[in-house]
């Protein structure tokens, strides 16, 4: 079934997981009730499809990381509720698993089949594993809707019911997420799933919305619609808890009445005000009223922008000139590669910058990155979000104009050059050191795990995996230099790329790399194929 292990809500503690919260005690009261009462309502008239839409930085995922955490827990921890997690998918664009549509549905029925023996037989017995590739509209009713309608029978009468929660649908790739969840209502308007029912939360989308009332099923909760005094008071309750030290001052009383309702925005600045665990009540203070003092113009959008306007300020204002490019490349490498990834790794596509020059600068911006697993994390999508549009984060401060905008195909463009460079470097025949060609790789694996840890490091590995990633984000302008690279590397390399791909466990991967790359060469680099073949 290929489940994502990062897409599970448990894997928080486990490696490379990304860093959640429950919500706060106190806060989130009413949405939680409403949510969790929905959920144990299996009558005929309650919908089978929760929408929690709302802005970015609203608490959408914190409050679906809540849901899936309660309900994980199963009908024992509260006399009063009966439905249990059936399956989970949190869509994150920092890992290329959780950012593809086509892994949500063999997980959630990979979950589903360990809780439910029932479904898990008629899953078995349906044999449509195949269907994990094709469209999701193929896997709703061959890997959900018919297994579950066939396993109805053999239901136990008091089997529980089973809550299935995906969030984030908004960042899953391009309109990948909406059209998740316009197959996923059509499928359920189609067939009678009782006995499931599904938690799904994204930013809004009017074609959605449009389809749910024209559905006249589906329950949709808009955080927007939220009444302020609800929201200002949760952010209040959050605020004081999360920064005792200030905790109920006027200036933390005017941090809340800013937020605007948005969560992000108190969760940012918290982070904001706690660079060190030693930091004082008097420091946070003076640091409060400075960033109450400053005042910046708003997007219309998001109001956020102001508190990562002077993050990015505090960070990078004192640097000119090259000392400022080799920063902000650092920080637009942390957010462009196609999987959260190393400071060193980092270093060797930025053209070996000082670790300790990487190390300052996610110091620096503490607010809004994080490190775990020695891999640097961004707490929140919108952050990524406002690096990339210069409408936002290229402003004026007094008589200064900072740009510190991200141009991301350029820098695509150079990410895709430097996994170039580095496998002209580093790859080599018999990347395993294997001495004879008739031993198999499970010959000795112990042996060969160790060679291939030797010979491919984290920079080499990163750099296979991911290079035809970033090709299609780069300009089709002056690529003569990537087009070479590309040939060079069809003529001279390939084939021990694909034997570390193969060593590395991704040799499936090898087929679509190259197919996706070849369409983009006949966009991009035909003319400069025939000019060279030509001279």
């Amino acid at each position: 079934m290929d489940p994502s292990a990062k897409a599970d809500h448990r894997t928080v503690l486990k490696e490379h997981a990304l860093k959640r919260e429950e919500c706060t005690t106190g806060t989130r009261i009413q949405i939680l009730e409403d949510i969790t009462k929905w959920a144990d309502d299996f009558s005929h008239r309650s919908p089978c499809v929760f929408w929690l839409t709302g802005q970015a930085g609203s608490g959408k995922t914190t409050i679906a990381y809540t849901v899936a955490r309660r309900f994980e827990q199963g009908p024992n921890a509260d006399a009063h509720q009966h439905t249990i997690l059936g399956g989970n998918f949190l869509c994150s664009r920092q890992f290329a698993e959780t950012r593809d549509p086509h892994r949500i549905l063999p997980t959630i029925a990979y979950h589903l089949a360990r809780k439910c023996k029932s479904y898990a037989d008629a899953l078995h017995v349906a044999d449509k594993f195949d269907s994990i590739n094709y469209d999701v509209a193929t896997q709703l009713k061959d890997l959900l809707a018919g297994p579950w309608l066939q396993s109805e029978g053999a239901r136990r009468p008091d089997q529980p019911p089973y809550l299935i929660v995906i969030d984030a649908l908004d960042e899953i790739e391009g309109d990948g997420g909406s059209s998740f969840l316009r197959d996923l209502l059509t499928v359920i308007n189609e067939y009678d799933l009782r006995g499931v029912k599904f938690l799904v939360t994204s930013r809004s989308d009017p074609e959605i919305a449009a389809l749910c009332k024209s559905f006249a099923s589906e329950a949709v909760c808009r955080l927007q619609d939220v009444p302020i005094e609800e929201a200002d008071s949760d952010i209040r309750t959050y605020l004081n808890i999360k920064l005792p030290n200030l905790a109920n001052s006027s200036e933390l009383s005017m941090l809340s009445e800013r937020t605007g309702g948005l969560f992000i925005y108190a969760a940012t600045a918290v982070k904001y005000l706690t660079p060190h665990r030693s930091t004082t009540g008097r420091e946070q203070t003076e640091m409060l009223e400075d960033l109450l003092a400053n005042s910046y113009d708003l997007s219309a959008t998001f109001l956020v922008d102001e508190l990562y306007r002077r993050i990015m300020f505090d960070t990078f204002s004192k640097y000119k000139g090259r000392f400022l490019v080799h920063r902000l490349s650092i920080l637009y490498t942390f957010l462009c590669t196609a999987e959260r990834t190393s400071s060193p790794v980092v270093a060797a596509l930025v053209d070996d910058i000082d670790d300790k020059i990487i190390r300052s600068v996610i110091d620096d911006l503490h607010a809004v990155l994080y490190i775990q697993d020695d891999h640097v994390y961004w707490y929140h999508a919108s952050f990524p979000d406002f690096i990339f549009n210069p409408m936002r984060s290229n402003f004026q401060l007094g008589e200064e104009y900072f740009e510190f905008s991200c141009n991301k195909p350029a820098h695509h463009s150079l990410l895709s050059q430097s996994c170039f460079r580095i496998m002209e470097s580093g790859l080599r025949f018999n990347m395993g050191n294997i001495p004879s060609s008739y031993l198999f790789d499970s010959d000795n694996p112990i042996m060969l795990s160790k060679q291939v840890k030797q010979n491919i490091d984290a920079v080499l590995t990163y750099s296979c995996r991911y290079w035809a990633d970033h090709l299609p984000s780069v300009p089709k302008i002056n690529t003569n230099i990537l087009c070479r690279s590309i040939l060079d590397f069809l003529q001279i390399r390939v084939l021990f790329w694909i034997e570390a791909m193969n060593l590395l466990a991704w040799r499936s991967h090898c087929t679509p790399m190259l197919q996706h790359t070849r369409q983009w060469a006949l966009e991009v680099c035909i003319l400069w194929f025939e000019l060279y073949y030509n001279n």
